[in-house]
C-alpha cells in the first residue's frame, strides 16, 4: 500500500467494557501512543491520558479488574474530543506532517480493532465526522501481520506471544494502555532488528465514510449526486447511470487521475469530479 516508514507511532486503545457485549456505543477510556524512529532503534516519546466516557460513565467492575483503570481514573479526565485534539498537536510538535499536511509517519497497532473499529465508533458518539481526521487516523500498519511476514514458522499473534518468539518479557500491565504501547514499541524495534519493512497493512472501510455530495460532470454537462460508498466502482457505476453511458475514467478536482478508492476517501463535500466515457478522446 506504500513505501516503508521509518518513524511509527504505537496506539493501543483501551475502551469500555463488561463481560460479553461491550456497551453501545463503547468508549475510549485511555489514549496512548509512543513515538519510535525505525531508523535510530529508539523510542523518541510517549502521549498518554485517560479519557472521560460520557454516554456509559461508570466502569464495569471486569472493566476495571482487565485494565486496572479506576473510575477516579476517568472521572478527572477529558473528553474524548479535546484528547483528540491534545494527541493531534503531540504529533505536530514531532513534525510529523509535511507543510501540506501529509503524514511522515504511520500508526502501528496490534490488531486492526483499534482503527478500524473503536476509532470510528468513538468519533461517531462524539459528533466527529471520520473524514474530518487528517489521513493518518484512517490508515495503519498492524503489527501482527509484520510479525508473521518476517517470523515464517510463527503460529499465534498474541502479544506475550509474539514477545516470547522475540526473546523479549512482557512488561508493565497486559491491556493497560501506555503499557502495551511500550510493549509494541519493542515488538517493532526487534522486528525492524531482523530486517522487517514497516508498509501500511490497512486502512479504513469505505462503510464508515458518510455519502459524499459530489457534482460530477461529463463534458459539458453537470450533474449533482450522492456518493453513498467511496469505491471507485460505485463513482464509475453512478455516473454511467446518470449519464446513460458508460464513465470509464475519472479527474479529481486538482485534475489527477482516480484510479482506485484512496482519493474518494480525501474528496472534500461539493469536490467537482469529471468523468469520461469509454469514446471519449480524453480517455
Amino acid at each position: 500500500m506504500s513505501a516503508a516508514f521509518d518513524r511509527v507511532v504505537v496506539l493501543d486503545f483501551e475502551a469500555t467494557c463488561q463481560p460479553g457485549v461491550p456497551p453501545s456505543p463503547q468508549e475510549v477510556i485511555e489514549f496512548p501512543s509512543v513515538l519510535v524512529s525505525l531508523r535510530d532503534r529508539a523510542v523518541l516519546d510517549s502521549f498518554g491520558t485517560f479519557v472521560r466516557p460520557v454516554h456509559h460513565p461508570a466502569l464495569s467492575a471486569f472493566c476495571t479488574e482487565l485494565t486496572t483503570i479506576r473510575q477516579e481514573d476517568v472521572d478527572a479526565a477529558p473528553v474524548f474530543a479535546d484528547v483528540l485534539a491534545a494527541h493531534r498537536a503531540w504529533l505536530e510538535g514531532h513534525d510529523l506532517f509535511d507543510s501540506q499536511g501529509r503524514e511522515r509517519f504511520a500508526f502501528v497497532t496490534c490488531g486492526d480493532w483499534d482503527l478500524q473499529t473503536m476509532l470510528p465508533v468513538q468519533c461517531a458518539a462524539s459528533g466527529i465526522p471520520i473524514d474530518a481526521l487528517p489521513r493518518a487516523y484512517r490508515r495503519w500498519i498492524n503489527i501482527k501481520k509484520v510479525f508473521l511476514d518476517a517470523m515464517k514458522k510463527a503460529k499465534t499473534t498474541g502479544m506475550p506471544a509474539m514477545l516470547q518468539a522475540l526473546g523479549l518479557d512482557l512488561e508493565g500491565t497486559h491491556h493497560r494502555g501506555i503499557d502495551d504501547c511500550h510493549n509494541i514499541a519493542r515488538l517493532a524495534l526487534a522486528l525492524a532488528d531482523r530486517g522487517a519493512r514497516f508498509e501500511l497493512t490497512g486502512k479504513l472501510a469505505a462503510s464508515h465514510y458518510p455519502e459524499l455530495p459530489l457534482e460530477l460532470q461529463w463534458g459539458d454537462r453537470r450533474e449533482r449526486v450522492f456518493l453513498k460508498k467511496r469505491h471507485l466502482a460505485t463513482l464509475l457505476g453512478l455516473a454511467s447511470g446518470l449519464f446513460r453511458t458508460r464513465i470509464v475514467r475519472a479527474l479529481g478536482p486538482d485534475g489527477a487521475a482516480i484510479e482506485d478508492d484512496d482519493p474518494l476517501a480525501e474528496l472534500p463535500a461539493d469536490a467537482r469530479v469529471r468523468v469520461f466515457s469509454a469514446r471519449d478522446p480524453s480517455t
